[in-house]
C-alpha cells in the first residue's frame, strides 16, 4: 500500500514521470553501449599506459569489466583507470609470490581476462599455471595471451580467488570453498580476497556487470551479486580443518587478502 501511495504521489507531482524518462533514457544508453561494443576490436588500444611495464603484456580484451568499469567511473580518464588496473594486478601477483614461492602448480579461479594473470605469468613462468571462469571467453583469451590451461580438478600448490568470494552467495561460496579445498595439496594455500567484514552479511544485485550490461559473455544476475560477509558467517563456511589468516596487503586498495592453509594436527 505504501508503495503504492508513494507512486501515485510521485505521478501527480510529476516526479514520476521524470522517473520514467530516466529509466527509458538508460535503456536507451544501453542499447547504444550494447551496439557499440559489437563494433569494438578484440584487443583495446590504450591511449595511455602508467610507467614500469617494461616486459608486461599489455593487451585488454574489450571485455575486460575490470578495466571497463572504472574507465566508466572516472569519466573516461585512461590515466586512473590504467593506473589502477595494472597495480592492483602486480600487487596481488606478488602478494602469491611471497605466500608460495616455490608453487609450482597454481589456479587462478574466477580468472577474467588477466588482470592478475598477465603478472602471474612473470612470477611463476615456470610453473604450471591453470585458470578457471564462467566465462569460457575470457579462459581463451589468457590461454592464448600467457599460455595457461583450463583447470578440471588437477591437485594445486597454490589458489588465487581474486575478487571471487565477494561476488557469490554464501551457499555458492561453501560449495566453491569446498570444493578447492578439495583440490589442494596438503602444503597448499588457497589467497582469497573479500570485502571488509561487516556487522551482517549482505548481498545486492548491483554488480560491474550489471553496470555494464553491454558486454559478451554475460553471468546470470542471480548468481553473480555483490557480497559482503560478516566475520562470524565467514567463518561459518570455512572447511573442517583449515583456518585462515589475514595478510597486510590490500587488493586494489579495497578489499582484504585471507589465506587459507590446512590446519597442522
Amino acid at each position: 500500500m505504501l508503495k503504492r501511495l508513494q507512486k501515485w504521489f510521485q505521478d501527480k507531482s510529476g516526479i514520476g514521470e521524470n522517473r520514467d524518462a530516466l529509466a527509458l533514457l538508460r535503456l536507451r544508453v544501453d542499447a547504444l553501449a550494447a551496439l557499440q561494443q559489437q563494433h569494438l576490436p578484440e584487443l583495446l588500444t590504450l591511449p595511455w599506459l602508467p610507467p614500469g611495464l617494461d616486459g608486461v603484456s599489455t593487451a585488454i580484451h574489450r571485455a575486460d569489466a575490470m578495466l571497463r568499469l572504472p574507465l566508466s567511473a572516472s569519466g573516461g580518464s585512461w590515466a586512473r583507470a590504467a593506473t589502477e588496473y595494472f597495480a592492483a594486478g602486480r600487487e596481488l601477483a606478488q602478494t602469491l609470490k611471497s605466500v608460495a614461492p616455490e608453487a609450482q602448480d597454481l589456479l587462478d579461479f574466477g580468472c577474467g581476462y588477466g588482470r592478475v594473470g598477465r603478472f602471474l605469468a612473470l612470477e611463476y613462468h615456470d610453473a604450471q599455471r591453470w585458470a578457471y571462469d564462467p566465462k569460457a571467453g575470457a579462459v581463451a583469451f589468457q590461454q592464448e595471451h600467457w599460455g595457461v590451461q583450463p583447470w578440471s580438478g588437477q591437485s594445486l600448490d597454490l589458489i588465487l580467488a581474486g575478487s571471487v568470494f565477494t561476488h557469490l552467495r554464501p551457499e555458492s561460496a561453501q560449495a566453491e570453498l569446498l570444493r578447492l579445498t578439495e583440490a589442494l595439496k596438503p602444503q597448499g594455500a588457497l589467497v582469497a580476497t573479500l570485502h571488509d567484514f561487516t556487522g551482517q552479511t549482505t548481498v545486492s544485485k548491483y554488480t560491474e556487470e550489471s553496470a555494464l550490461p553491454e558486454l559478451e559473455g554475460p553471468i546470470d544476475p542471480r548468481d553473480y551479486v555483490t557480497v559482503y560477509f560478516s566475520q562470524k558467517d565467514w567463518a561459518a563456511l570455512t572447511p573442517a580443518g583449515y583456518s585462515w589468516s589475514t595478510r597486510p596487503e590490500r587488493y586494489g586498495g579495497t578489499q582484504q587478502i585471507l589465506v587459507l592453509r590446512r590446519v597442522e594436527a
